[in-house]
């Protein structure tokens, strides 16, 4: 019913307003709802982007599902940082990761045939500093990264043999607090 300001007025008992004290309920909880397989749950967990020995071919961007169910990530691409579309089938199990490789056949000797893998990428990472987006087959960017050599970010993963590796997976990757430069494996 119109009420005086022209807005409406709802009796109670109405299917109606049962409806939107309903949505009301679950918009107030949405920030809380984890939605299962949600594309959000990808996100850039690890970058190499200047390996020792300027070793372009082991430069790479690993992607972490932190959700509880597999995504298909088909069709996404990176859109900024370097180009890079996943190919049909490309699947990220729930709390597993995938690399995304400058040169693959490189990585593999580098690191072995027991990490998921896939590339190659096109373009290079800038030893400097660089933008990373990635972004769904609607191209919405689901995950994004400016990481840089300089100020507030790990200077070790500036050539000296680590990468950098994102600390919290549910703290924004923005925050350069929230990178670290990877630990390097014990000296044989």
């Amino acid at each position: 019913l119109p009420d005086r300001r022209g807005g409406l007025v709802l009796r109670r008992g109405t299917g109606l307003l049962r409806t939107i004290r309903a949505l009301a309920a679950f918009l107030v909880l949405l920030p809380a709802v984890h939605v299962r397989g949600a594309p959000r749950d990808v996100i850039i967990n690890e970058i190499m982007y200047h390996p020792p020995n300027d070793r372009e071919g082991l430069q790479y961007v690993e992607l972490f599902n932190r959700g509880e169910s597999p995504l298909d990530i088909s069709g996404w691409s990176f859109s900024k940082g370097v180009q890079f579309a996943f190919p049909e089938r490309t699947k990220i199990d729930a709390d597993s990761f995938l690399v995304v490789c400058r040169n693959l056949s490189e990585f593999t000797v580098a690191y072995g045939k027991e990490v998921k893998a896939i590339g190659n990428y096109t373009g290079k990472l800038s030893h400097h500093g660089d933008r990373l987006e990635l972004s769904d087959a609607q191209k919405r960017v689901i995950d994004s990264v400016k990481y840089s050599d300089r100020d507030e970010w790990p200077a070790g993963a500036d050539g000296y043999s680590p990468s950098l590796e994102r600390i919290c997976p549910s703290a924004d990757g923005q925050r350069p607090d929230n990178w670290a430069a990877s630990t390097l494996p014990p000296a044989k």
